[in-house]
């Protein structure tokens, strides 16, 4: 009688495991289901961001200026870039200098190709010879060594103007500043 006791209660004991365990699996199942159901929301959320994300992208470029913007602002540290260096402005013209390197730099970064020439390389070109010799000469202070590597600038940028088809493009010393507002 004693064993037949132990016997029913490891049986009791065992269907009470057993039913513990199917409790158990059944709230597991449940999470998993909630957890799948978050990330499909979240994997949901993030493909929306994503197409967010493009679509700003998009309107980022639509919006950023192109290569023209990039010439004439080029252009506009260029004449300012002269008249400060015939005024005897070194540090003015140290500062164009700069400031025409740092928008070639972002022109360099659209990548442009105008027929089959890469802009880029040309920028690249252009200011590790002519513009690296017109920082050597605002630096020794000479006008006659500036306004030699200024006229290769301008030769250089009109050579590349050619090269990609813009041959009317002709840039030349310029001969009134282009702003009346700066002592130069």
């Amino acid at each position: 009688m004693k064993q037949s006791a132990y016997l029913w209660g490891g049986f009791i004991l065992c269907v009470v495991s057993i039913i513990a365990l199917l409790f158990k699996i059944n709230s597991l199942e449940s999470k998993l289901r909630i957890l799948g159901e978050s990330n499909s929301s979240s994997i949901s959320a993030l493909q929306n961001s994503l197409k967010l994300a493009q679509a700003d992208a998009r309107t980022v470029k639509e919006l950023a200026p192109g290569l023209g913007e990039f010439m004439t602002t080029i252009q506009l540290h260029a004449a300012k870039l002269w008249f400060a260096a015939q005024a005897t402005n070194w540090d003015l013209a140290k500062y164009e200098l700069d400031e025409l390197k740092e928008t070639m730099e972002a022109a360099k970064g659209l990548n442009e190709e105008k027929n089959g020439v890469k802009i880029s390389n040309v920028l690249d070109s252009v200011l590790q010879t002519q513009v690296a010799d017109l920082d050597k000469s605002i630096e020794s202070k000479r006008q006659t060594e500036f306004q030699k590597s200024y006229d290769e600038t301008l030769s250089a940028c009109n050579g590349c103007h050619t090269e990609a088809g813009y041959k009317f493009i002709r840039i030349v010393r310029p001969t009134a500043p282009p702003v009346t507002n700066q002592r130069w």
